[in-house]
């Protein structure tokens, strides 16, 4: 199909979008993925403000949406799971009648339960630019549907009394007006994509010499090992290690908090960068131009060898796109942006 022809198409399904009262939003499985899909969700209900939305999504990342006041019902799509519960969960979903299905997929849910309008399963992206962030967006062009004017505006969602809990939090570790809240993710749920360790220690040795620096540790509860390693190796009371001690919820109120977040390609990236926090971003296996950060100050490290951006669950060779990178240009990043 050309672009001409999608077009045309475009024009005559979105003559047709009308009586609108139940939209069935289908995102992603990991977190990272899923914040990238936001926009989708914001544009949505600027559209269709008094309707009802329900989210399907996988279960790792549900927490992203069950506070959410735009989210009517959360439905929870293992891909895992067996035929029959998936049969199932289409006929769960079939008796809800949805209006419209704007899948992210690209799957063939919105079709089995009968969804009155729905995206299209062919792909448009290589009409929406490169970043993933682009991409998923653009699947709203079916229905000529468009971001509203402050798209660099929060697409994720904090609850208030989150704020409160992380504040009170943060104060319980000595955080005071005038410091400066330093985020450091060390995790990456690829191997392959994560800096060393050693280089994390080195970076936040300087950092901690400034004492109005607070860095925090962030991950999840899998990680806390590595971060333990990392408190003793430093050994500062301006270290906080968080890591494991919050929920989602409470992440993307801490997230909101921080002048700078250190990270590899990691769910905290994509939070931070929907918040307007300034991020320093170290990349190796896959591509920045698909899934870096989106600030205009923001960073990426990186080296430019020719196996990389590979993309590849397993390194070839010896993992120089990431060893190569050093703790002083790191540090550079990070003090060029405080």
């Amino acid at each position: 199909m050309t672009k001409h022809e999608i077009q045309n198409k475009s024009k005559a399904l979105n003559m047709k979008l009308n009586n609108i009262q139940k939209i069935l939003f289908i995102t992603l499985s990991n977190i990272g993925d899923v914040v990238l899909t936001l926009p989708v969700l914001s544009a949505l209900k600027d559209k269709f403000p008094d309707e009802t939305i329900d989210v399907v999504v996988g279960p790792k990342s549900k927490d992203v949406f069950t506070k959410d006041p735009r989210i009517n019902r959360i439905f929870i799509y293992d891909k895992h799971a067996g035929l029959k519960d998936k049969i199932l969960f289409i006929k769960k979903l079939m008796r809800e009648s949805y209006d419209l299905a704007v899948d992210m997929r690209a799957s063939l849910i919105p079709v089995l339960i009968g969804a009155k309008h729905r995206t299209s399963l062919i792909s448009m992206d290589k009409y929406a630019g490169r970043h993933k962030k682009t991409i998923h967006f653009n699947r709203l062009k079916t229905f000529d549907i468009e971001f509203r004017k402050d798209i660099n505006a929060c697409n994720v969602y904090i609850d208030e009394q989150d704020k409160e809990r992380i504040k009170a939090l943060l104060g319980e570790y000595g955080f005071k007006k005038g410091d400066v809240l330093i985020g450091i993710s060390p995790f990456c749920r690829s191997l392959l994509k994560q800096w060393h360790t050693e280089g994390f220690v080195e970076v936040i040795n300087r950092l901690v010499g400034n004492k109005n620096h607070k860095i925090v540790l962030i991950g999840d509860a899998s990680q806390t090992e590595v971060s333990r390693q990392i408190q003793t190796a430093v050994n500062d009371s301006n270290l906080i290690n968080l890591t494991g001690k919050i929920d989602l919820n409470e992440l993307f109120a801490l997230i909101e908090k921080m002048n700078l977040i250190l990270t590899c390609d990691s769910a905290s990236l994509h939070i931070a960068c929907d918040l307007g926090v300034k991020v320093v971003a170290i990349f190796g296996p896959t591509d920045p131009g698909e899934y870096g950060p989106t600030g205009k100050n923001d960073i990426v490290i990186r080296k430019g060898l020719k196996c990389s951006p590979c993309r590849k669950a397993v390194c070839r060779f010896n993992h120089e796109c990431m060893n190569e990178i050093k703790a002083e240009e790191v540090l550079e990043a990070a003090e060029n942006l405080l």
